[in-house]
């Protein structure tokens, strides 16, 4: 049995994408108004899997998440992460030409870049 879920949430993380995967785990209190995740590193058996991601709404903020029914759903207690699929996001760029462009969504702070690494290899000849 399968069921679909939608969360609304503060800001959609601009990495995430339809088919990626949606987990949670416990988080705490870390004094200053923020949550900290919780995870038992022993056997990582307090981390839960949702489902996938089916929908992005960025105008309201919503993803819709299809899952397994057997899943105990999140409260807002919870830290919610995701994971990319390892066969469709881990291939290299492939041809003559890659453009790059990155952006600081942060509208209040200036960022500053440290490093950026770049790695190629002959295609052809």
């Amino acid at each position: 049995m399968s069921y679909v879920v939608e969360y609304k949430l503060d800001k959609i993380n601009e990495s995430l994408q339809v088919g990626d995967s949606v987990y949670y785990t416990s988080s705490l209190p870390s004094g200053s108004g923020d949550y900290l995740f919780n995870v038992n590193l022993n056997d990582y058996s307090d981390i839960v899997k949702i489902g996938t991601v089916s929908l992005i709404n960025n105008q309201t903020n919503k993803i819709r998440i299809s899952g397994n029914a057997n899943v105990d759903l999140p409260d807002n207690s919870k830290f919610l992460f995701f994971t990319k699929d390892n066969a469709e996001n881990l291939s290299s760029i492939k041809g003559y030409y890659a453009e790059l462009k990155m952006v600081n969504n942060n509208n209040t702070s200036k960022s500053e870049l440290f490093q950026i690494t770049l790695s190629a290899d002959l295609s052809s000849k």
